[in-house]
C-alpha cells in the first residue's frame, strides 16, 4: 500500500515532524542554534531513531528554515487580515495603525507558551551570524509582510529609501529583541497589566524610531556609501 493509500502512515510522519520542530524550537530558543545537537533534538522529541531528524529535514539549517516558515506563515495570515481591514477602513496612511497591523500578530504571542517559545527562537535566529532575519523579513514572499512593508515605506515617503529600509531593519531587531527579553520575566505570561504597558510602549518606540529626524551625520554617511 502506498503512502497515499495509507493516511495513518502519512499522519504519523507529520506528527514526528511536528514533534521534532517543537523540540528544536524550544531548545534553540533556550540555548542558541549552535549549542544544540541534532542528537539532543531527536531525544527531546522522543525519537529513538537518531536519523529521524536527518530523514525529515536533512540538516540543521533546513530545520531552522522549516520552523521559521511554518511559524511566520501562520502569523502572516493574521497580518494579511489586519492589513486588509486597515486598507478597507481608509487608515492605510496612519503609521501607528500600520505598525499595529504589522506587529500585533507578533506581540499577541506573548500570552501563550507556544508563542513565547517562538519569540525566543526567533531572537536566537536574529542573533545568529549565519542568518539575516531582518533582510528575510523585509524581502520575504509573505503577502502580509510585503503589503505592510509597502505601507510603511509609503508612510515614510519623505525619507531616502536607504534610510527607510535601514530603519525597518532596526525595527525588526528592536521588536524581536525586546519581546525575547520580556519573556524572561517570571510573570511575563500572568501580569496582563504590565504586558499591556510594555507592548504599548514598544509601539510608541517603533513609531518614534521611524519618524525620527535624519541627522546631518546620517545624511553625510549615506552620501559616502552611495559613492561606492
Amino acid at each position: 500500500m502506498s503512502e497515499l493509500e495509507n493516511p495513518e502512515k502519512v499522519s504519523r510522519r507529520g506528527d514526528t515532524r511536528a514533534r521534532l520542530m517543537e523540540a528544536a524550537e524550544r531548545l534553540f530558543g533556550e540555548r542558541g542554534l549552535h549549542a544544540v545537537t541534532l542528537k539532543e533534538i531527536n531525544a527531546a522529541a522522543g525519537q529513538r531513531n537518531e536519523s529521524a531528524l536527518h530523514y525529515h529535514f536533512g540538516s540543521k539549517a533546513r530545520l531552522v528554515d522549516a520552523i521559521l516558515n511554518t511559524r511566520v506563515a501562520a502569523i502572516d495570515r493574521v497580518r494579511v487580515q489586519r492589513v486588509e481591514a486597515l486598507v478597507g477602513s481608509g487608515r492605510e496612511g496612519d503609521l501607528g495603525e500600520i505598525l499595529r497591523a504589522t506587529f500585533e500578530p507578533l506581540t499577541g504571542l506573548l500570552d501563550t507558551e507556544e508563542g513565547v517559545r517562538f519569540v525566543r527562537f526567533a531572537a536566537q535566529v536574529l542573533n545568529d551570524p549565519d542568518h539575516d532575519l531582518p533582510t528575510v523579513a523585509i524581502r520575504s514572499g509573505f503577502e502580509g509582510i510585503n503589503r505592510a512593508n509597502g505601507l510603511i515605506m509609503a508612510a515614510l515617503g519623505d525619507l531616502a529609501p536607504e534610510i527607510a529600509i535601514q530603519r525597518q531593519r532596526l525595527l525588526v531587531e528592536m521588536v524581536l529583541t525586546s519581546l525575547a527579553i520580556w519573556t524572561r520575566r517570571p510573570d511575563a505570561m500572568s501580569n496582563d497589566a504590565a504586558r499591556s504597558f510594555f507592548v504599548s510602549s514598544l509601539f510608541d518606540a517603533m513609531a518614534g524610531a521611524l519618524r525620527a529626524p535624519v541627522s546631518p551625520e546620517t545624511l553625510a554617511a549615506l552620501r559616502e556609501t552611495l559613492k561606492d
